[in-house]
């Protein structure tokens, strides 16, 4: 293998070592068990024709920030634990360059990411299969598997780029989480606000926070899927079109892109530029 491939395999290993990251993947899948236990107690007129689709409730509920904060979690640990356990030397001082460092590590965080998404994806599926027996239009799995990949990115950067630039790891989770639950405050407040007011500034200036695009990009893929399947208005498809929002797409895209690229740009300048062996001071 490559030096590249090592690092991938190493820093899988290493991030599932971490108790704290395993904590938040049990409570993914945690959630995903509550959640179709709570669909079960539904009575069936409620529920109805929407019975074929609910593994997209499956879908849907974790990025609207569990993941986010589990992506957060993984990227603050990548760049951070190897200053703090004097690690960054040793595979520094190896015939390995610097970029090659770079994406193996990100790559490796990220692998552990896109497993814990297919994970529970799976779940979902198979949950709802077995529960409220043979899903329907399965064959959004195709686009909303790759919208929640890009509802994770977002904050998996930031916490990268938090424990590249910190090179501490409590401080850079504690910093990413806080941008998280921040902007995640800000826009609730937004939205209530606008809903009195009827002013529309807030609405607008909350599509600039890092927020915005993660937590709706995977719901406005569904929905688009959806729409002109016949499902009733009412039930799930509502819930996932007032998750969305309704907003462009497009937007969203250009939301994760931004903060994902600028993120992972400042991890790199970092790394590129400094003393990779030292902790900052």
């Amino acid at each position: 293998m490559g030096a590249v491939e090592v690092l991938v395999v190493y820093e899988l290993r290493r991030v599932l070592a971490k108790k704290r990251v395993l904590v938040l993947i049990a409570a993914v899948f945690l959630m995903e068990a509550g959640l179709y236990l709570v669909v079960t107690r539904l009575p069936p007129s409620l529920l109805g024709p929407a019975s074929p689709y609910v593994w997209m409730l499956g879908i849907v509920a974790p990025t609207l920030g569990l993941l986010q904060v589990t992506s957060l979690m993984v990227g603050s640990t990548v760049f951070s634990d190897e200053y703090e356990a004097g690690t960054s030397d040793f595979w520094l001082t190896r015939p390995i360059s610097r970029t090659e460092y770079y994406i193996g590590k990100v790559l490796g965080g990220l692998a552990l990411v896109l497993i814990i998404i297919s994970a529970y994806t799976a779940f979902s599926v198979g949950i709802a299969w077995f529960v409220f027996g043979p899903q329907q239009r399965l064959d959004l799995l195709v686009t909303s598997l790759p919208a929640s990949v890009a509802s994770s990115l977002p904050f998996y950067a930031i916490g990268l780029a938090f424990s590249e630039v910190l090179r501490r790891g409590m401080m850079a989770t504690v910093l990413s989480g806080l941008t998280f639950f921040g902007s995640y405050i800000f826009e609730g407040y937004a939205s209530v606000v606008a809903a009195f007011s009827n002013d529309r500034a807030l609405l607008e200036l909350s599509q600039l926070l890092p927020t915005w695009g993660s937590t709706r990009i995977a719901t406005d893929v569904l929905v688009q899927g959806l729409t002109g399947s016949g499902l009733p208005s009412t039930g799930i498809l509502s819930f996932l079109a007032g998750s969305s929002g309704g907003s462009s797409l497009s937007l969203m895209l250009l939301n994760v892109a931004a903060y994902t690229a600028i993120a992972l740009l400042l991890a790199w300048l970092r790394l590129r530029t400094s003393d990779v062996t030292r902790r900052a001071q």
